[in-house]
């Protein structure tokens, strides 16, 4: 994709590294991929080597997470198995929040059916268990439930990455026999879907246009109108008993989507004038959502489905945005506690195998991206000769659910511990607390952890840019070609750029930029602001093509195109008090550091420099002449322009100098 990888840390070697790092369980192919991962470096540049190089600091080697490599160690006797031979029906239910489940409403019990089935014998219901979607909402929580891959903040990963090869649970469990198909009852080329559900392995997508409307006026509400989930679950049950078994449907639900309207003759729930807003509109749509979905498994046992099925259902991500003011406060006060980030991110998991006599609830932690491999254990499949980032939540520990929208990277959630980084990137700002009291816990011995989640975000979105699976699974390339390939595809900066000096809210000037990135589709250029961030933004709001208006999933595919691409030109410039996250996560993966006015590496840039991954050091001439001996001899590029780049002033040229 031409965009360069993540210093994810060097990998240690084989021998130390088997104990901790595998990247890929199985090696079908009897290729050097898998045997050779850890004594091989993904990468040609580490910003740790350029701390040591000056700082003298030593690098820790150790305890980095990529790929668990986990499963086939722990096929342990017991539930491994114990759906074996059944077909796989996989709900994902649309903003399901677990801040419903078991809870009533002055009396009036919110998701009676998804209670009942928590409770019911052969069921597991995990209740520390969370989102992980990227910019691409329920189409990222799709794509990370089947490849335990997470989707991209970049833009939505379905339409990035539809060229891709994958080798997920649709593709696995076809090589097992069975046959796999996604039924949705919105139009198909919403997220891209028809395009990337063939590449994810479905053998067929039962879309739109495959079911008969019932055309509620209101159903979803925004622009996600249409059929209704109890028309959608009897069309899909009658589809499911035609299908030659074992398959695996994939089903995803609509009615309770934003902003939760429903016409007043389906809502169940009784709401308080306290809650009379869209709190109360979210309470009743789970209700209706709920309420479907009890209709579908009775449908289910109707076919004789149910009894040979094994049932998963789960929420795709959060319904009720802390970020937005007004619901942080109504949610806070319905709650009686303050409305948090993981309680915004927690959702229901129902794992149900029939036939079994067991119920237990588990508490330990873990996210979308275990989906895969937990599903596979159930159903006996013996190794999963693919590469995958997560584990089994019935054999493993407490899993670090690493998060990237709203938490920027780095923050995570492990068993009863929220971390979130501080949106600077410094993890001395950070803070932690107890996801059961909501009480701060300090955030000594946080920092591995924190590292382990981004290094899963960074590794996944490594394998994404370069193809990684096409060329050890198709192509059947050994780890050291994999390396010089992807080298090979890496854009290096050129040694010669633009500068320019853009003030946030200067419309006209942020217009003849974009326009003269366009002009020339091989120009780079280093951007520069007095609020770098705000920005970013601006011009993302401005020229990305996503619908002001629409809602999620509405986009000038056009006009995005356009977008991306000169946004993989732009390389901007943040200081040691900026906001470096917040920036990558507008989807800028080449960003420079600049030292400001100081002459010294002092200690917060470079902790900056140690917890992010800069592409550059950016600075005036001035400011390069008189610390040329703390940059002369570190392995990091240093670029500098030519003045201080004042608002107003004309587009200059950057020049990297050499530095070693």
């Amino acid at each position: 994709m031409g965009s360069l990888p993540k210093p994810i840390k060097k990998l240690m070697k084989a021998e130390a590294a088997l104990a901790i790092v595998v990247l890929v369980a199985v090696n079908p192919m009897g290729n050097a991929f898998a045997t050779s991962i850890s004594s091989q470096e993904f990468f040609t540049y580490h910003i740790r080597d350029f701390i040591e190089s000056f700082a003298g600091e030593p690098q820790n080697q150790g305890d980095f997470y990529l790929a668990t490599g986990t499963y086939e160690e722990q096929l342990v006797p017991g539930l491994f198995g114990a759906a074996r031979g059944m077909n796989l029906i996989v709900v994902q239910l649309e903003s399901m929040q677990n801040i419903v489940m078991g809870r009533r409403y002055y009396g009036q019990e919110i998701t009676p059916c998804l209670n009942t089935l928590a409770r019911a014998p052969g069921s597991f219901y995990f209740s520390n268990f969370y989102s992980q979607i990227g910019s691409g909402n329920t189409s990222d929580a799709e794509f990370t439930a089947n490849n335990s891959l997470m989707g991209t903040v970049e833009s939505y990963t379905y339409q990035l990455y539809q060229n891709n090869y994958f080798k997920g649970l649709p593709w696995i469990l076809r090589e097992n026999g069975y046959r796999a198909y996604v039924l949705h009852g919105y139009k198909k080329e919403f997220w891209n879907r028809q395009n990337m559900y063939p590449a994810m392995g479905f053998e067929r997508f039962f879309s739109a246009d495959d079911f008969a409307s019932d055309n509620i006026e209101g159903i979803g509400g925004g622009n996600i109108v249409g059929i209704s989930d109890h028309a959608f679950y009897e069309q899909t049950a009658d589809y499911l008993e035609g299908f030659a078994q074992p398959f695996y449907s994939f089903v995803i639900s609509l009615s309770s989507h934003n902003p939760f309207r429903l016409p007043d003759s389906l809502k169940g729930i009784d709401i308080r004038p306290a809650e009379d807003n869209i709190v109360g509109d979210y309470i009743n749509s789970t209700h209706y959502a709920d309420r479907c979905f009890g209709e579908f498994m009775e449908l289910l046992k109707e076919k004789g489905l149910y009894g040979n099925s094994l049932i998963v259902v789960y929420g795709d991500h959060f319904g009720l945005s802390k970020s937005d003011k007004r619901v942080d406060a109504a949610m806070s006060s319905w709650l009686g506690e303050p409305y948090r980030y993981d309680t915004m991110m927690n959702i229901p998991l129902i794992v149900h195998v029939p036939g079994l006599a067991l119920n237990s609830t588990y508490e330990n932690s873990g996210g979308q991206i275990d989906l895969l491999p937990t599903i596979a254990y159930l159903l006996g499949i013996e190794r999963l000769d693919t590469i995958y980032l997560g584990q089994n939540l019935f054999t493993g520990e407490d899993s670090v659910v690493a998060v990237q929208t709203h938490m920027l990277k780095g923050s995570y959630i492990k068993g009863d511990q929220v971390f979130e980084i501080s949106r600077d990137g410094l993890f001395e700002n950070s803070k932690a607390w107890d996801r059961r009291t909501g009480e701060e816990t300090g955030i000594d011995g946080c920092l591995e952890n924190s590292e382990k989640a981004a290094s899963t975000i960074d590794l996944s979105t490594f394998y994404l840019n370069n193809d990684v699976l096409r060329l050890a699974f198709l192509e059947n390339m050994p780890m050291g070609e994999i390396n010089e390939t992807i080298e090979g595809r890496i854009a290096e900066l050129p040694g010669k750029m633009d500068g320019k000096y853009i003030e946030s809210g200067d419309e006209n000037a942020l217009g003849d930029f974009f326009r003269m990135m366009r002009e020339d589709e091989k120009k780079y250029a280093l951007l520069l602001s007095d609020d770098i961030y705000n920005l970013l933004l601006e011009l993302e709001v401005e020229y990305s093509g996503k619908s002001k208006t629409k809602g999620a999933g509405s986009i000038d595919e056009t006009a995005n195109k356009a977008f991306l691409d000169v946004r993989g030109r732009i390389v901007p410039v943040v200081t040691e008090n900026d906001n470096y996250t917040k920036v990558e996560s507008l989807g800028y993966n080449r960003i420079m550091v600049t030292p400001g006015q100081d002459t010294v590496l002092t200690a917060k840039l470079r902790e900056l420099l140690k917890m992010n991954s800069p592409c550059g050091i950016a600075m005036s001439r001035k400011h390069w002449l008189s610390s040329m001996n703390i940059w002369v001899g570190s392995k990091v590029p240093v670029y500098v322009y030519d003045a201080n780049m004042p608002p107003g002033r004309d587009t200059m040229p950057v020049r990297r100098m050499r530095t070693r």
